[in-house]
């Protein structure tokens, strides 16, 4: 375990409940961010074809993400906050909503077509408990859906601008392609769709050199920067990466 994986495992589960308790109480409207996030979310289900599929939010938030999913099947969001559960009740209440720390949760065996996991893992020390839930959860041939921050991109930010962006979290612990590609085999997945969203983020190394001006400039004059968007987005040069994973 590394220095920062030992400092985050210190916290306690009531200060990290303190903290969402007072985030998600803030909470009003999802940004653009959110916005395209879940729009990825909702095209991989649309891709599996499943009629009034039955589906977990596991790590909900304020569970607005969770309505939306409510109004194509059953619904039910997981969230460790009292306080962003009792709110997430009372706006959404055609969604159903727990109060439970996700990586000890337990749901019966293969209830959900799929779990969303929406900007979740990196806020998880214990990752393996947190996905094996997930695959718990989801019947055989179901599918996880996963959005989390691209710890590549996030290396090639100025630790200023990241600040500026991320509101600091109880717990930062981001992960890379190949890192999550590992954890989700160890328990228990088979990736089958990958990509990124949010491209033009990264300020250093190869990332300064493909996010430049001036060839984006270039590229829009030769009528080649939405193609050019779309490449970096398929290699994982986007600021989150997209994961879909279907249960083994």
């Amino acid at each position: 375990m590394s220095s920062r994986d030992s400092m985050a495992s210190l916290l306690s589960l009531a200060d990290q409940v303190r903290y969402y308790d007072q985030r998600w109480s803030k909470f009003d409207h999802a940004n653009l961010y959110c916005l395209e996030r879940s729009v990825f979310v909702l095209d991989a289900i649309r891709a599996e074809g499943t009629d009034y599929p039955r589906i977990c939010d596991l790590g909900c938030g304020a569970g607005w993400l969770t309505n939306i999913l409510s109004a194509f099947g059953p619904t039910i969001g997981v969230e460790l906050s009292p306080q962003a559960v009792q709110q997430a009740r009372e706006r959404y209440p055609g969604a159903d909503f727990v109060c439970a720390d996700a990586t000890r949760w337990e749901p019966g065996r293969g209830e959900f077509d799929f779990v969303v996991s929406q900007e979740v893992l990196e806020h998880i020390v214990d990752k393996p408990a947190y996905l094996r839930v997930a695959r718990q959860s989801l019947k055989a041939g179901g599918c996880l859906i996963m959005t989390t921050p691209n710890l590549k991109v996030l290396n090639a930010i100025p630790e200023a601008e990241r600040k500026a962006v991320w509101e600091t979290q109880p717990v930062e612990l981001p992960v890379d392609r190949s890192g999550l590609n590992t954890l989700l085999a160890e328990t228990g997945f088979h990736v089958i769709r990958t990509s990124s969203a949010v491209w033009g983020a990264g300020r250093t190394g190869l990332h300064r050199l493909v996010n430049s001006s001036k060839l984006q400039d270039a590229l829009r004059a030769a009528h080649l920067n939405r193609y050019w968007q779309k490449a970096l987005l398929q290699r994982d040069f986007g600021m989150y990466l997209l994961t879909v994973a279907r249960a083994r």
